[in-house]
């Protein structure tokens, strides 16, 4: 099945943001590396703020589509383990988008739809964290989502896998049953 324009001019927007930087990114220079006219993306995005929203609500709505099975996870240690390695898998998936979600980081729009999409995962670690008998849940858990942020982080800037590898198996260690 083809793209529809609108979803290549998301794509192209993606792949410039996150190489260039949404500032550094004319929507000139998105309508000519998708192929269409500026006017095209005024008609469908009003404006390039609105344009930098839909991409990232895309990335956030393939991004929940591909953790679905995380919101299923009964075992509450099987929860953690798969916190912990979403990072990795999630940028592995979405490079270009986490790429983008770093340049942004410190912009609203940006933290908005982060903080919304990381507070689900937040709630269920809480559970998972009251389940396996932790002191204080909410603290344990923000503690980990610090740990899984540094490691998205590390996984979008370093380009040493095994390190990252290593990391993660070294906290999941200190998460294992005792």
């Amino acid at each position: 099945m083809s793209k529809s324009k609108k979803e290549y001019i998301l794509e192209k927007a993606l792949d410039l943001f996150a190489d260039r930087g949404y500032e550094a990114t004319p929507t000139s220079l998105i309508a000519k590396e998708a192929d269409v006219s500026e006017g095209l993306i005024f008609k469908h995005y009003s404006n390039k703020a609105n344009l930098l929203e839909e991409v990232i609500k895309a990335g956030y709505r393939r991004i929940t589509d591909k953790s679905k099975g995380l919101a299923m996870e009964k075992d509450p240690q099987k929860l953690i383990n798969s916190v912990l390695d979403m990072p990795q898998r999630l940028v592995e998936e979405e490079r270009n988008f986490w790429r983008m979600q770093f340049r942004l980081v410190d912009e609203e729009i940006a933290q908005k739809h982060h903080n919304r999409y990381t507070h689900s995962v937040m709630q269920k670690l809480v559970q998972a964290f009251k389940e396996l008998g932790y002191n204080d849940p909410e603290m344990e858990s923000e503690v980990l989502m610090l740990l899984v942020e540094g490691l998205w982080r590390l996984f979008v800037t370093n380009g040493d896998e095994e390190h990252c590898r290593k990391m993660v198996a070294l906290i999941k260690s200190k998460y294992a049953r005792q």
